[in-house]
């Protein structure tokens, strides 16, 4: 008996990475069915080039030494962690935010929502600030030392890693953080952005998601983003033609339709076991049915309307260890933004605070400029920022009828070519009859009652 004992001893201690990782998975299957069955939708892909983990959302790929380092509690907690990431689509959601940067957030949104019930590798991020609060959110919360030094991440920009040790929002204990109950499923209303796979392929990876560049990192996310939050990383969706390049917007929206389904159908085993956990019946609703975040809606459209082009600047690295040289694409800093104010009164201070303050933070990202244009029957001012001077305050002059004319006629005579337009009014007014050829957004307080001739609505409330 004893012998047998010491045999049993010794074969758990000798498992391998990939035994020890289908254990743990096994082990939720019966313990937690809702993350038990979303976990087995990941494939595991054995990738020593990472630090930790990673998901794109259809492969699981795990450094051998970081799993054989964890507990078998803490790697169930990793697990969790990175099937949060999927169910919250932070990985078809980044666009052009820097990637270390994005999975700080992300993991800011992801860990309060499992640390009182799974255990987490030490040091994990977690911040009492963030408590509730969508990656998207988080992500423009961050303090600016956190920030890339250039503009955008691209898909295969080598900047954009933040390491843990000067990522500016420090890691912090448990005290303050909501469970489960407590955050908003809204954090991930979706907003639609971009890729990266890992690694080297043993054949269990989905195409695209396997990256072969020597610092293991695919194709959006960038070589070297790495995991600042020490529990795994998420790496954006995968093209579905397996170029390795970025994913098409039919892409990513499919990856969170599929993950919607996913999840509709672990959490109804779960029920009809009992072992669904509390609190999350609130964020499984939220996902699968979620309210348009404004502020999500906002960045998309600041995201169409930048540019992007193909630079030989900086190659495509993908490609470079075949002695092929292609030109890689590159996200260039937003052009000129007009922020139209409407004088009359038709939007309270609470609602254009918020709204400004948004479009502030996302110019602030974009190194944009922006003209702040008030008017009423006519322009009565304006106020230039650069990116410099970000963020920027309002100050709205005038006070009579409203003839959206004006502004845009202003923008042709001063020779300013904007990259979008955002209007904040409540749409009574006089349109120009000839639509102007740049984007236009409507940003209205509350709900919209009448249409519009051009651009898009955009429905907000002051908070």
């Amino acid at each position: 008996m004893r012998f047998f004992l010491r045999w049993r001893a010794t074969v758990g201690s000798d498992l391998t990475a990939r035994e020890k990782l289908v254990k743990a998975r096994a082990a939720l299957v019966l313990d937690e069915p809702f993350f038990g069955a979303l976990v087995l939708r990941l494939v595991p892909v054995e990738d020593s080039s990472c630090q930790t983990m990673w998901t794109d959302g259809a492969s699981l790929g795990f450094n051998p030494a970081f799993v054989l380092s964890l507990s078998p509690a803490a790697l169930k907690g990793c697990l969790c962690h990175e099937v949060l990431h999927c169910a919250l689509s932070h990985h078809a959601r980044r666009g052009a935010r820097d990637p270390g940067r994005w999975n700080m957030a992300a993991d800011y949104a992801v860990n309060p929502l499992i640390k009182d019930k799974f255990t987490l590798p030490d040091d994990v991020l977690l911040s009492p600030d963030f408590a509730g609060l969508a990656a998207d959110e988080i992500y423009s919360r961050l303090p600016d030392e956190s920030r890339p030094p250039d503009e955008g991440a691209s898909d295969d920009d080598e900047a954009g890693a933040v390491d843990s040790e000067d990522g500016g929002a420090g890691r912090d204990d448990d005290e303050g953080n909501e469970g489960p109950g407590g955050s908003s499923g809204g954090d991930d209303a979706g907003s639609g952005d971009d890729s990266d796979g890992a690694g080297d392929d043993e054949g269990g990876s989905s195409g695209g998601s396997g990256g072969e560049d020597e610092d293991g990192g695919g194709a959006a996310s960038g070589p070297g983003s790495g995991d600042p939050g020490g529990c795994g990383e998420v790496r954006d969706v995968p093209a579905s033609d397996g170029s390795g390049g970025e994913a098409a917007e039919s892409d990513l929206s499919r990856a969170e339709a599929d993950w919607k389904v996913a999840i509709s159908q672990a959490a109804q085993v779960a029920r009809s076991m009992g072992k669904l956990p509390a609190g999350f019946d609130r964020l499984v609703d939220e996902i699968i049915s979620p309210r348009v975040d404004w502020r999500a809606v906002l960045r998309r459209f600041f995201q169409a309307s930048a540019r992007s082009d193909y630079s030989w600047g900086r190659p495509n690295r993908r490609f470079i260890h075949a002695g092929i040289y292609l030109p890689s694409c590159r996200n260039l800093e937003l052009g000129p933004v007009v922020v139209g104010v409407d004088a009359s009164g038709s939007i309270s201070p609470g609602s254009l605070n918020a709204g400004c303050g948004e479009v502030s933070v996302i110019c602030e990202d974009f190194r944009a400029e922006v003209y702040a244009v008030y008017f009423d029957a006519v322009v009565q001012g304006v106020d230039h920022f650069n990116p410099e001077d970000l963020p920027f305050e309002m100050r709205p002059r005038g006070g009579g009828g409203t003839d959206f004319r004006p502004l845009f006629e202003w923008a042709e005579r001063e020779g300013v070519s904007p990259s979008c337009v955002i209007v904040f009014t409540d749409l009574l007014g006089t349109f120009p009859e000839v639509p102007p050829p740049f984007p236009v957004l409507w940003v209205v307080e509350g709900e919209a009652f009448c249409e519009v001739p051009f651009g898009e609505v955009l429905e907000i409330r002051g908070e």
